[in-house]
Parts: structure tokens; sequence; C-alpha cells
């Protein structure tokens, strides 16, 4: 790996974290100082073993890991998310690691990390990742995962790279629906991790609500109003999702996820985002187009409102997960009052969910271009800050045809120090999987 991060990388520490057993972390509790005790291989091998090693939890369809299982969330009278502005990262509820880091290159360690009561992160994904499923049999070797694909949602709106909250809770508050998606993702890595011990896999799991929220919720708080993007013309009816009615149920909704997956091995990481429209990117609000501009404002929305809500749900991700990295794709801010764009508030956003999750955060955006990666604008302000707040970090990728050089753009990438790219759909027509591989192998 090219750099340190605060949590274990997921390529050099895989073949080990993703064996038959599913037993290792290499996390360890050292009986003599009630501290936890990391070790980062660079392809290098543990020491200074205190005390066993903690298992890395159980699921529905995972097997039994030996150790101590960490604990499930609670989905039981989940109370709504309460904002912590200001509060440090330190101990704070993400169970994000922090500590000293001491030595280089193989040796660096995190010698001073919370208490072994406090949750520990799973490795992070690194690495290119398919889009919409996963990778054609010729690439699969030389990628590093893939996001999870489901099926369409109560719109009939065909899922692309994520999975609806509507196929993932059909019924008002009721379970999460079983051998969904993102089940069948799992079995699928375990069986690739297990078979394919050198190259194993992790997955990203994005969950869409916004216009691809389940019917049952898509009035509460009020009727639903239709959005378009003006970019591709993507449409639907949009629940209000600033209003305590929808966000109670949201809430729930993601507790009950949280229960059932935090603590798989094969889910690297989460993206989840309340207060949507067209697409999980939680700062696009389309006010560009007039009629959805009016649809917002006739349905009680502010801008100063879903500041409000933003910051509550980046501080909140980290009360619901707390051994899986979460991701929350930023963008220059759209404002409807005035209309425009608020890159300042992009950036205190970042800074605020930084400082709230520590390492858990991974500050992303699915934008990445050519056009974004030369000269000025909010982009390219946003990117630079991105890179000055530090990782993790991650990418999605515009489509191919806006995407511009891809080699470019994953050069681009790597050189703001990005953990995991989302590639294009049709990348195999540009970069072929010796090229692919060779990309990879830098992250």
């Amino acid at each position: 790996m090219r750099r340190t991060t605060l949590s274990l990388g997921f390529k050099a520490a895989g073949a080990a974290i993703l064996s038959t057993t599913m037993a290792a972390l290499l996390i360890v509790a050292s009986s003599q100082s009630g501290m936890a005790s990391i070790i980062t291989p660079e392809h290098s091998t543990p020491s200074n073993i205190a005390a066993g090693v903690l298992g890395v939890g159980t699921h529905a369809n995972a097997p039994t890991t030996a150790g101590t299982a960490p604990p499930k969330v609670s989905a039981a009278g989940i109370a709504m998310p309460v904002s912590r502005s200001g509060a440090a990262s330190e101990g704070s509820e993400s169970g994000a690691l922090h500590g000293s880091l001491t030595g280089s290159g193989s040796g660096v360690r995190l010698t001073s990390a919370p208490d072994p009561g406090t949750p520990l992160l799973k490795p992070a994904l690194v690495g290119l990742l398919n889009r919409g499923g996963p990778p054609p049999s010729a690439y699969r070797a030389g990628e590093g995962g893939y996001v999870v694909n489901g099926t369409q949602d109560d719109q009939g709106i065909s899922d692309g790279g994520y999975v609806s909250w509507a196929e993932l809770q059909p019924a008002a508050g009721g379970a999460i629906a079983a051998n969904n998606a993102i089940d069948q993702a799992i079995s699928d890595v375990r069986a690739w991790n297990v078979a394919n011990p050198t190259h194993p896999e992790a997955l990203k799991v994005r969950i869409a609500s916004g216009i691809h929220s389940p019917a049952w919720a898509s009035n509460l708080g009020g009727s639903c109003f239709q959005v378009t993007d003006p970019s591709s013309g993507a449409s639907g009816c949009c629940p209000r999702f600033w209003t305590t009615a929808f966000s109670a149920a949201y809430y729930q909704f993601e507790a009950d996820l949280a229960a059932g997956y935090d603590n798989v091995p094969e889910i690297g990481e989460i993206v989840m985002a309340k207060n949507t429209t067209v697409y999980n990117e939680s700062l696009i609000r389309q006010t560009s187009d007039p009629a959805t501009l009016a649809a917002l404002n006739a349905a009680g929305y502010t801008t100063a409102l879903d500041e409000q809500e933003q910051v509550q749900e980046v501080e909140s991700l980290g009360t619901y997960w707390k051994f899986t990295h979460v991701g929350f794709a930023f963008n220059p801010y759209q404002t409807s009052s005035p209309v425009g764009t608020s890159e300042a508030f992009t950036q205190t956003l970042i800074s605020d969910g930084r400082q709230a999750l520590g390492a858990q955060l991974v500050v992303e955006n699915n934008s990445l271009r050519s056009d974004y990666l030369a000269g000025s604008g909010n982009y390219q302000t946003m990117y630079a800050f991105m890179v000055q707040t530090g990782g993790p970090i991650g990418f999605q990728s515009a489509t191919l045809a806006r995407t511009g050089s891809l080699t470019g753009v994953l050069d681009g990438a790597l050189a703001m120090n990005a953990g995991n790219v989302e590639l294009p759909s049709g990348y195999e027509s540009d970069l072929t999987a010796a090229q692919i591989a060779a990309i990879n192998a830098q992250f």
C-alpha cells in the first residue's frame, strides 16, 4: 500500500481476514494493559499478541467465529439521533480508531487505541470497485470488490449501483426482506474468497431512499412531490425527508439494517443517506429545474431546515454502525433559498463529519471526471478540501461518456490518496483486465 491509515487496509489483510474461519481482524486485546493493540501489516507477521483474537461477529448467513462476537445494534425502541455538533472525535460513539501511530512501513502500529469495550472497525475498502454487482469474470481477480446492486423500487425504477430501501423493507416498520440483494452478495463474495484466498473481495452497500423509498414511507409527513434531475432526466415522487414522521421511519430502518449487517466481515462500507431526492447524494437538490424547485418550496422545504438535517444525519451514522466504515457522498451544496451553490457548507459538513466519526467516515464524491481535476471551480475547491481533511477518501467516477480519460481520472484519485474508486459502467472498453489489475495494485 502507498500510505498508512488508522484502519487496516483490506488488500493487505484480506487473505487473513476473510479466511474460511473468518477469525481475524488482527485486533488483539492485551490483558495486562487493558488497551487494544492493532498491528497493520504490510504483508508482515503479527507480533506482540497478548491475549486472543476478537471475533468478527455473526449474521444470519455468516458462520460463528472464534472469540467474542461484537454485540448487535439494538433496533428496539431506537430514538431519533441527537446532533453532537462540536463533539471531539476521540471516544465518540462511532468507535473510529484513534491513537498514536509509531514506526514506519511494515512496523506501523496504533499504540494508543480505545479501551477493549469500544467497537473497532473492520478493514476499509481498498482498490477498484465494480459499480453494479460482481465484476466481469476476466477482471474479477484484479479488483477490490463491488457495489451491491438490487432490483427496482416501488416506482419501477431499476437499481443502478445501489439497493433501494423499498425492496429491503417492503412493509411499514417490518422486517428486512429475507434473501435480499445484500444477502446474495455476501454469499457470493464469501464463496469467492474461499476459492480465491489471495484475491479477496469486499462489498460496498449503498442504500437509496428519496424517490427509491418504499410506497408506505413516501407520504409520511405529507404527500410526496415530483422531482426531476435536469442532467439525466431521472424523475420520481420524493418524500418529505426533513419531516419528523419520515425521519423516524428511516432511522428505525437504519437501526434494523445495522443490527443484521454491521458485523458481517464481507461488508467493508455502508453508504446511507436519509436526505436525498433522486440520487444517494444528499447535497444535490435539482434546484436548476424550475418545476422541482417549485415543488420543494411548496412542500415546506427550506435550505436552513435541510442544513440542520444534514448535520444531524452525518453525526448519527456512528450511532447505528459501530464496526463498518460509513461513506457519505459530498457535492457542492445546491441551495434553494437563495438558489445557488454553497461550497462553504459542504466544507463545514465534511469537517463536522470527520470530527464526529473520525476514521470511520469515508469522505466520498460520485462525480469524479477529468474536467474536475484541472482548473478552478466548486468541485476543484471541494477536492482540495477533501485532501486537506485527510482520508479515508473514496470516489465514484462520472459515467464513462463524461469521465474523459479514465486512466487520468484514476491517476487523479490516487494522487488525492483515495482508498477506493467505483469504475464507470463499460470500463472494459477502455482498459484491459491487466491494466485494471495494475492500477488496482497501486491502491
